[in-house]
């Protein structure tokens, strides 16, 4: 998934955080506190630990697609 499809998609499933690819490749997430990693998969893990239905949000989210399909 390119990096670009990947912000939107964090973007959807985590409305209450502001989410961003920095010019030097590294992510950040904004929202209670902020969250800063080398890459989407770190950023991923750290928001699966601080946002305690993170897993339940991306089911929910990829089931709605596959039904809007």
């Amino acid at each position: 998934m390119s990096d670009g499809i990947l912000l939107l998609f964090l973007r959807q499933v985590f409305p209450e955080w502001s989410i961003t690819r920095d010019g030097d490749g590294s992510w950040s997430a904004r929202g209670r506190l902020r969250i800063w990693a080398s890459s989407a998969d770190e950023l991923m893990d750290a928001l699966a630990v601080v946002v305690p239905d993170a897993a339940e949000r991306v089911g929910r989210f990829l089931a709605e697609q596959a039904g809007a399909g």
